[in-house]
């Protein structure tokens, strides 16, 4: 059997192929380069017998010197492993004239499935060899378990969506939903109309948190590329009815308080309600008076991609964090995920000692978690490459300071 490479296919016929494959990813799929257009992109698919049987979407960066990264994401896809040495060879060749440095890519292949707690329940601990061998220049990057350790995490929480699946929530995660509920926290479904509030709510989780993510051009690329697949899950309260149910429970306790002949246990109960319906009015007032007669207290943007939803970026406005709007929000959109028939959620990265607050999150939802195959690098310049490794960590730290400062 023989293969015939073509470089930049039919973009239908691409995303036909990359969608239908078992290892598909929204990484690999022609609207990924709309939304990293910072990037250049080249697409290669392979035809053996006039079907598609591997392809892959690379993402070149420019460094100083003409020196180029090739990189795929949650790639490259192969339908046939027989051709898995000519694909790499043909990848290695392309990259070669295009003057780049290093070929780097994450398989969308799971190397381990972990329970909550972290136990193994299966694994694939094949996939490193069957890459190794694909090139002599072939190298893993190891298993680092921290989240950023490389371009993709390796450790995604994963949650299975059923008709039962609110049973696999922690208890902690059911009450802070009810307190949400209760507290007149809403969750609602948007396209692009809402993406400046969605913007603004992630520009508050930059700071509160520290660290860069990304704005609203950024986001609005996610709906050019890909359209009716991406929703907006946005949390909000309505101050004006709230403000009503606090007056209208201060006056009913007020009431009760006027009539009331002894301090009795109740009765003090009581007092201490009254006191924080009038604290919670006072708040609401003050937010209404700040924001206007409702806002947007917490954001999550998804993106449907096969049978998976995949929580792409998700914000929140600490100063409504007591009322929960982020479990509530995030279970709403499993609830519509499983409506519109996904079987699973994508929570996205945590990191591999299952030991922090985001993980502590995720898990409560009922996820378990994927540990992917990781990042192999195909060298093609040594030099150029090591001095990139060795250079990398410092440069990622300069930009990252640079940042805090122009903010």
């Amino acid at each position: 059997m023989s293969i015939v490479f073509r470089n930049d296919p039919d973009i239908a016929l691409y995303d036909s192929f990359v969608k239908n494959h078992p290892d598909s990813s929204m990484y690999q799929m022609s609207g990924w380069s709309t939304v990293k257009k910072e990037w250049e992109c080249l697409r290669i698919i392979g035809e053996s017998d006039g079907n598609i049987v591997c392809a892959v979407q690379i993402l070149i960066r420019t460094f100083p010197f003409g020196k180029k990264l090739f990189y795929i994401p949650r790639g490259p896809l192969m339908a046939d492993k027989r051709f898995s040495k000519e694909f790499f060879a043909y990848i290695k060749e392309m990259a070669k004239k295009q003057g780049a440095f290093c070929v780097k890519f994450d398989p969308n292949q799971v190397y381990q499935q972990l329970d909550s707690k972290g136990n193994v329940l299966l694994q694939h601990s094949e996939l490193i060899d069957f890459y190794l061998e694909c090139d002599k220049k072939m190298f893993h990057k190891g298993f680092d378990k921290a989240m950023g350790a490389y371009a993709q995490p390796r450790y995604n929480a994963v949650a299975q969506l059923s008709d039962t699946m609110d049973e696999n929530f922690t208890n902690s995660a059911k009450r802070n939903i009810k307190i949400a509920v209760k507290k007149n926290v809403r969750v609602e479904i948007f396209s692009r109309d809402k993406l400046d509030s969605f913007a603004y709510l992630m520009e508050l989780t930059e700071q509160r948190k520290g660290i860069s993510l990304r704005n609203r051009e950024y986001f609005q690329r996610f709906f050019d590329a890909f359209d009716s697949q991406v929703i907006l899950f946005m949390a909000s309260i309505d101050f004006v009815s709230s403000i009503q149910v606090c007056q209208q429970s201060i006056e009913e306790l007020q009431g009760a308080l006027a009539i009331a002949k002894k301090e009795t246990n109740r009765v003090i109960e009581q007092r201490v309600q009254l006191e924080n319906f009038i604290k919670e009015k006072d708040f609401f007032i003050e937010k209404q008076i700040k924001y206007g007669d409702e806002a947007d207290v917490g954001g999550l943007l998804v993106l449907f991609h096969k049978d998976t939803a995949e929580y792409v970026y998700s914000g929140m406005n600490i100063e409504f964090s007591k009322y929960e709007p982020g479990y509530l929000v995030w279970s709403k959109a499993m609830e519509y995920s499983r409506s519109v028939g996904c079987e699973f959620v994508n929570f996205g990265g945590v990191n591999g000692e299952l030991d922090d607050r985001l993980w502590e999150f995720k898990r409560s939802l009922g996820s378990f978690v994927y540990e992917y195959v990781g990042e192999f690098d195909l060298v093609i310049q040594p030099l150029v490459y090591t001095l990139f490794e060795s250079g990398l960590p410092l440069a990622k730290k300069v930009v990252r300071k640079l940042k805090r400062l122009n903010k």
